[in-house]
């Protein structure tokens, strides 16, 4: 449990807390936080009241040893996310907003929270340090916000602007340090660190170190762009809510190289010396006209087409009522939160579906940038034209239209011949009714790369799983949903992903939201199609999905997870929707029906809702 605080101005209470080599420096720091200030405990778990310790090297502390208690508690607050909206609040306020605070008020906790944490969380001590993604989103959170803060007018002192300068450096030095990087399994958290670095290194005055960790960003983001993102803008860890997060940090990543500095734009023009950094390439960075201002910038064209289809999937895998299906994990993780749009849909109220499923501000903020149109007109909220500042403009660029369909007729009827052929007690078939004309003004979006198809209509919106496993072949973040599907039908939800609800706290309840059995799905009783007993975030046993033909008369696909072929055919009619699945070889299939789950809108919420079946 959190020991109790009693603050005093000289920072004594610091003492026993902090290591002794860190402490000098540490009661300094808290020497120019306000005397009434009320110290934050970041290292608290304070659903659980698992405290970890801010004397502990990084990398001797251990997480998910302990039952219940949740590493991600702490590191989300220290993430530091809320940092900007104050900072923004300060603006509104001080503009004469109506419903803020007196602006001083913004201010003071925005430099006192800064301070706090700075002071308590020495470089590479505590669990705030543990993982370096998170030390890269906090980096970025604590530069959009001082930034913000020092445009609308906020003088902090050359001594807390010092006491800052050094903070992002140990961030970015902290982070070279602990790259998460691996030849194959690298995702989220690569992706994060090298943002991180590059809004560091972009902020620092140029140097030896900085202008290497510049020129390595963006080498690496561009890579990673590549790996990460498949043509058609899908995310290769398998999970709808993650490619938020990952395309979340490349779109401010892209904004951000756009409008870099003449000055910082010669860094990547000449050779750089690799230092710590020995995958950063010795040669200049190959350099395009930019599609924002026409200057010459090192994202080539095809990055700015890889943002324009990240949008196209997150449109496409939004439900009627603007909320993302959950096909795979969903930690609720964001990298810049600010202004965004779905917190005023969700009337600011953090328990709301919206506030973790409405991806609306992502999409907004590509297709700004990119100047690509959508389905719908683009919104535009305080994420958005913060986007288009830092770039300097949005771009105009040209895509063609996601593909529409896969396979052939001769696919599809040969899995009616195999359905038809298939004993009885091998297949089951289930009816979703609706009146007649379900299908007029049918669109179809398929996403091959993480294996997501999507029928909407006016009336009907139906998303199918079928592909990899994600995070080549780990499967960290997938759940064992092949097959499974999201149908809406006349603004009434008949079956519905449950969600994650949480990770290392109750293995039991992870498995229990990654099972076959919570997802309308084939289902073979007793068995699962990965083994879930393996690692919480390994599902290198799960049988990939492979789509047969998916067209307007339907869908059509399979998977071995069972280790036999099972089917799945959609049958799409002008009055019904028919779910045919078979089994090849002598298992019997189960009710596709999910387990009755309390549906979880974002990571560590559930509510009374249960999985949905007509």
């Amino acid at each position: 449990m959190s020991p109790e605080i009693s603050a005093d101005s000289s920072g004594r209470w610091l003492e026993g807390r902090i290591n002794r080599a860190n402490l000098p420096e540490a009661k300094r720091l808290w020497c120019m936080v306000d005397p009434d200030y009320q110290p934050i405990d970041w290292q608290l778990d304070f659903k659980s009241g698992y405290r970890w310790r801010e004397d502990c090297w990084h990398h001797d502390i251990r997480i998910g040893d302990k039952p219940g208690a949740d590493v991600k508690v702490p590191w989300e607050l220290a993430r530091m996310q809320h940092l900007p909206a104050l900072a923004m609040a300060y603006h509104l306020a001080r503009e004469g907003q109506s419903g803020f605070l007196a602006p001083e008020v913004y201010a003071r906790e925005l430099r006192n929270q800064i301070l706090d944490f700075t002071a308590t969380n020495p470089p590479g001590f505590g669990v705030n340090w543990a993982c370096a993604m998170d030390v890269g989103i906090r980096a970025a959170n604590l530069l959009l916000a001082f930034d913000i803060a020092s445009a609308a007018g906020i003088d902090f002192g050359t001594e807390f602007e010092s006491a800052l300068a050094r903070s992002i450096w140990a961030h970015g030095d902290h982070i070279v340090r602990n790259l998460e990087w691996h030849p194959q399994f690298r995702g989220n958290h690569y992706l994060a660190n090298i943002v991180g670095l590059l809004f560091i290194a972009a902020h620092l005055e140029s140097g030896t170190d900085t202008d290497a960790w510049l020129a390595f960003s963006v080498q690496e983001l561009i890579t990673e762009i590549g790996y990460q993102f498949h043509e058609d803008g899908s995310n290769f860890e398998a999970s709808v809510c993650y490619h938020r997060l990952s395309a979340e940090m490349v779109m401010w990543a892209v904004a951000l190289i756009a409008g870099l500095s003449p000055q910082k734009r010669s860094v990547l023009a000449r050779a750089q010396p690799g230092g710590k950094l020995a995958r950063l390439r010795p040669e200049p960075l190959p350099m395009y006209p930019s599609p924002v201002s026409g200057e010459p910038c090192p994202l080539p064209p095809w990055c700015w087409e890889r943002l324009a289809r990240m949008a196209d999937f997150t449109e496409a895998l939004s439900r009627p009522d603007g909320l993302a299906v959950q096909f795979g994990d969903n930690d609720s993780g964001r990298f810049i939160t600010l202004g965004s749009g779905e917190q005023l849909r969700a009337g600011n109220l953090a328990d709301s579906e919206r506030w973790s499923l409405d991806h609306a501000s992502l999409v907004a903020g590509l297709r700004a940038l990119t100047g690509v149109r959508g389905r719908k007109p683009g919104l535009m909220d305080s994420c958005t034209r913060l986007l288009l500042d830092l770039a300097g403009g949005g771009a105009a660029i040209e895509v063609s239209n996601p593909i529409a369909s896969v396979g052939s007729l001769q696919g599809w009827e040969r899995a009616s011949r195999s359905h038809l052929a298939t004993p009885p007690h091998s297949r089951r078939s289930e009816v979703f009714a609706a009146s007649p004309g379900l299908l007029e003004g049918l669109e179809l979006a398929a996403f091959r790369g993480m294996g997501c198809y999507v029928f909407r209509s006016q009336r009907l919106f139906l998303a199918i799983r079928c592909g990899e496993r994600g995070l080549r072949g780990l499967g960290a973040h997938a759940h064992c949903d092949q097959l499974a599907i999201e149908l809406v039908i006349d603004g009434h939800t008949l079956v519905r992903d449950p969600g994650t609800f949480v990770y290392t706290p109750s293995p039991t309840l992870r498995n229990a939201y990654r099972s076959v059995m919570a997802h309308h799905a084939p289902h073979i009783d007793g068995r699962e199609p990965g083994d879930l007993s393996r690692h919480l975030f390994d599902l290198s046993t799960l049988g990939e999905g492979e789509c047969l033909y998916f067209g307007p008369r339907g869908f059509a696909g399979m998977h071995s997870g069972y280790g036999t072929p099972v089917h799945r055919m959609i049958v799409l009619e002008a009055d019904r929707i028919l779910v045919h699945d078979f089994v090849e070889g002598s298992l019997a299939l189960a009710d596709s029906a999910p387990l009755p789950l309390p549906f979880s809108p974002g990571y560590g919420r559930r509510t009374s809702e249960g999985a949905k079946r007509s």
